[in-house]
């Protein structure tokens, strides 16, 4: 038993730090340091009756990249499950009061690597000039991703993080479970989602 915990263990770390090592130096917490790219893709966010912490914080990471000049335009990507779960439009409200110009929306963006890759199918795996748009602990996970289908690594912008301690924890968690999944069923994710390649928008 403890034999198959430490190999679990092993796994679990391995995968993890394989995530932070193909992310390193690529994500970005200064607004002044990052290059300039073309778009920002803005990841969905929990946005309901009670918002995610994270959701105001993404949106204006957008808002102040644009206004700082180091994107032309924003691409905004979540899920519309139903009714009152409806990340993309509220997001979308969001940069337009701000005046800030959205390129493209996409409502397929049910998974960070279906965001990246109907990005992708839309603009082109060879030349990316994005700018990921999330917290940290979820650009790492994105960066890796579009490693994998990009030529060029993507770059990301981090927004800030929430002060809650529960929320922290609770991502935390579910950040490191994910990473895991992220690398062990990555030849699954690319196949599936290439089948599903050229969605409308």
């Amino acid at each position: 038993m403890y034999i198959s915990i430490a190999i679990l263990f092993a796994i679990v770390l391995a995968c993890n730090l394989l995530i932070v090592q193909v992310s390193k130096g690529k994500c970005y917490d200064d607004i002044d340091a990052i290059p300039h790219n073309t778009f920002g893709l803005l990841l969905g966010t929990g946005r309901s009756s009670k918002p995610s912490p994270y959701y105001e914080a993404r949106v204006q990471a957008a808002i102040d990249l644009y206004k700082a000049k180091k994107i032309d335009y924003v691409i905004v990507s979540g899920e519309k499950l139903y009714e009152d779960y409806n990340e993309v439009d509220s997001m979308l409200a969001a940069l337009k009061i701000a005046e800030v110009p959205v390129e493209a929306i996409d409502y397929h963006g049910t998974s960070t690597f279906a965001s990246l890759n109907t990005h992708g199918d839309v603009w082109g795996y060879s030349y990316p000039s994005l700018t990921i748009i999330s917290q940290h602990f979820h650009n790492q996970r994105a960066v890796f991703y579009g490693a994998i289908l990009f030529d060029e690594t993507p770059v990301a912008y981090n927004a800030k993080d929430t002060d809650i301690w529960y929320w922290n924890v609770w991502q935390f968690c579910r950040e490191t479970l994910a990473r895991t999944k992220a690398v062990i069923l990555l030849p699954y994710t690319v196949i599936s989602n290439s089948k599903h390649s050229q969605r409308p928008r």
